[in-house]
């Protein structure tokens, strides 16, 4: 017995000592997992380089910010290297002898850069693309909503960007891969219409999916809504779209909206009761967005905060 009571406080400092080794290794895993104050302050810089890029429609392109072996893909096309990244973005912008006879007017809207709070080391952000085809007569534009995904290296470098489409690859609130001539054939429908800038008056896309959109307004509305089934009398907020064969036809409105509820909500948007009936050049309902859900989304900018009050 007198063995055992003198065994006792050995045993407690051996508990003592396993506790500190463990505490210690936890404190040391936690220090080795959180990245570098210097990979962070590049990380920084990249997120602000990617907002003046996207701005200036890759005028300049940083390559500093990318590995000579950077590789893009898209749904309709992948390449490899530095150089055929910066001469891809050079064409849509119509800064090449062949861009500068297929586009004009192209853009990038930034709504967006996301952090991942479980991987440093990636980045994503949410975007609008339009572009004009003026080698066609009748000049059409051809407008794509999406988010880019980035991997970086540890000097936080693009190495990887991979972007998807909403109209092709969104589905039930993810992206996922979908064949290259689907990507194609969407492109190829807008380019059956002559919708320019000046047939989007007042709004700023920020989705477009294969069913419907979704659109803030940066002033009233001029056109005619009818709020039906207990909508406010004019939506405040981002709102998801989408067409109706006859809007003044009650039952035919009901179905699409309901249609375009069950769609929106599947990808992963809050919406609010009622809906809106518009008639007009286009025969369209809307749903308004839920705000909180909508601006976590898509933030709004300054300027569209000092469109609406004014």
């Amino acid at each position: 017995q007198r063995l055992l009571d003198r065994l006792h406080p050995l045993r407690r400092n051996e508990h003592r000592v396993m506790h500190g080794a463990v505490t210690s290794l936890v404190a040391t895993l936690g220090v080795l997992s959180a990245p570098p104050s210097s990979f962070t302050t590049a990380k920084n810089a990249l997120v602000r380089t990617l907002r003046e890029e996207y701005t200036s429609m890759f005028d300049p392109m940083r390559t500093e910010f990318y590995v000579p072996s950077v590789t893009f893909k898209d749904p309709m096309i992948s390449i490899s290297g530095i150089s055929a990244y910066r001469n891809n973005v050079d064409m849509l912008a119509g800064r090449t002898l062949l861009g500068r006879v297929l586009f004009k007017d192209a853009s990038i809207e930034l709504h967006d850069v996301i952090e991942d709070d479980h991987d440093p080391y990636a980045l994503t952000t949410r975007w609008t693309l339009q572009l004009c085809m003026q080698v066609l007569p009748w000049q059409p534009y051809a407008r794509f909503s999406g988010v880019s995904k980035y991997t970086l290296n540890d000097c936080a470098q693009v190495v990887s960007q991979r972007d998807y489409w909403d109209s092709i690859n969104l589905s039930a609130g993810e992206y996922v891969e979908r064949p290259a001539l689907e990507a194609l054939a969407d492109f190829c429908a807008q380019l059956t219409t002559s919708a320019g800038p000046c047939q989007l008056p007042g709004y700023e896309l920020l989705r477009r999916a294969s069913t419907y959109c979704v659109r803030r307004y940066t002033s009233s509305p001029s056109m005619v809504l009818t709020p039906m089934e207990g909508a406010d009398s004019v939506p405040s907020a981002p709102v998801a779209v989408a067409d109706v064969a006859d809007a003044s036809e009650v039952l035919g409105a009901r179905q699409a909206a309901e249609a375009l509820r069950r769609a929106a909500t599947r990808d992963g948007l809050q919406l609010k009761g009622g809906y809106y009936v518009c008639e007009g050049t286009r025969n369209e309902v809307w749903i308004e967005l839920e705000p909180k859900s909508a601006d976590a989304m898509w933030p709004p900018s300054p300027s569209d905060s000092k469109q609406l009050a004014g």
